[in-house]
């Protein structure tokens, strides 16, 4: 008993060990070694010494922006362990509902016939992608709608970008993003049983969706972080650290809203190169602490 009332407070320490957490080691280890190639590709004459300086500042690490981005941390597992589950359960139960639904009310379960790697395949991409297009909505709202926008905008008052600051969201945008997850991935998960039965499995590596798992292996942790590293033209397809450094930039309009896909912002006029991003200053403007950000975002430019 004492440990599951200490569980739900020291969860974060176990999350480097969890392969679907931003923190697990191996996401850790990949956005050292990327951080290092940029680091030794754009200052040639950097040493291991200086190079561990820079990766490992005191500064950076601990200070009033960054404090922020741990105490949320901790505060939004203990509610996600606490509240959300217990209130919303999860992804497991929406998928049952949903094809449930779809039986009794739409039509008979078709059990439809096909190669379980065609439909695992399938199912993986599905997922990815309507999970990913749930979260551009998401975020897009976060920024558009002004009761939104004041609870999102915690996360854009950090003035130091980390790997932590991905935790650093107000109670209810966490509550909010809980909800999409399940919700989404529910019934994407509730489509595919209903029409396929319930062998179903999707491609994974260490039990995460492959898309998902190797994308956030791709430097998604520098998202979050001074680091600007560009993904050249594949930032038509793949949102790169450095671009989303650029969403939290105070001079670049929130643009790239997206969560790995840059296919919404693309087609939302909100899509900006990565190029861009030098000299960035992060943080709100005076305009952002009091309303919604609705600027004139820069229109896609595919010439390059």
């Amino acid at each position: 008993m004492m440990l599951d009332a200490v569980q739900p407070l020291i969860a974060p320490l176990l999350y480097v060990n969890d392969p679907a957490k931003r923190l697990f080691w191996m996401h850790i280890l990949g956005s050292v070694v990327l951080a290092a190639w940029y680091f030794r590709a754009a200052l040639p004459g950097l040493g291991p010494g200086a190079l561990a300086r820079r990766l490992l500042c005191k500064k950076y690490w601990w200070n009033a922006s960054t404090r922020i981005d741990y105490a949320l941390l901790f505060l939004n597992t203990f509610l996600k362990l606490v509240v959300f589950i217990p209130m919303l359960g999860g992804q497991l139960g929406v998928a049952l509902i949903t094809a449930r639904v779809l039986h009794l009310h739409v039509l008979d379960a078709p059990q439809i016939s096909a190669g379980p790697i065609f439909v695992s395949l399938s199912f993986t991409m599905v997922a990815f992608v309507f999970d990913d297009a749930a979260r551009f909505l998401t975020h897009l709202a976060m920024h558009r709608n002004p009761f939104l926008w004041r609870i999102h905008r915690l996360h854009h008052s950090a003035t130091t970008l980390t790997p932590f600051t991905v935790f650093r969201t107000h109670p209810i945008e966490s509550f909010i993003n809980y909800l999409r997850s399940i919700v989404t991935l529910g019934l994407i998960s509730g489509v595919f049983i209903w029409g396929f039965g319930a062998q179903l499995q999707v491609w994974d590596i260490l039990g995460v969706n492959a898309l998902g798992f190797l994308l956030t292996l791709a430097g998604s942790n520098l998202r979050h972080s001074h680091i600007p590293l560009g993904f050249g033209s594949f930032e038509r397809y793949i949102i790169s650290p450095a671009q989303h450094q650029l969403h939290h930039s105070i001079d670049h309009g929130h643009g790239n809203l997206g969560a790995y896909l840059a296919l919404w912002d693309r087609w939302n006029k909100t899509f900006i190169w990565g190029s861009s991003a030098h000299n960035l200053s992060f943080g709100l403007n005076d305009y952002e602490e009091k309303a919604s950000p609705n600027r004139v975002l820069p229109v896609v430019d595919f010439t390059r």
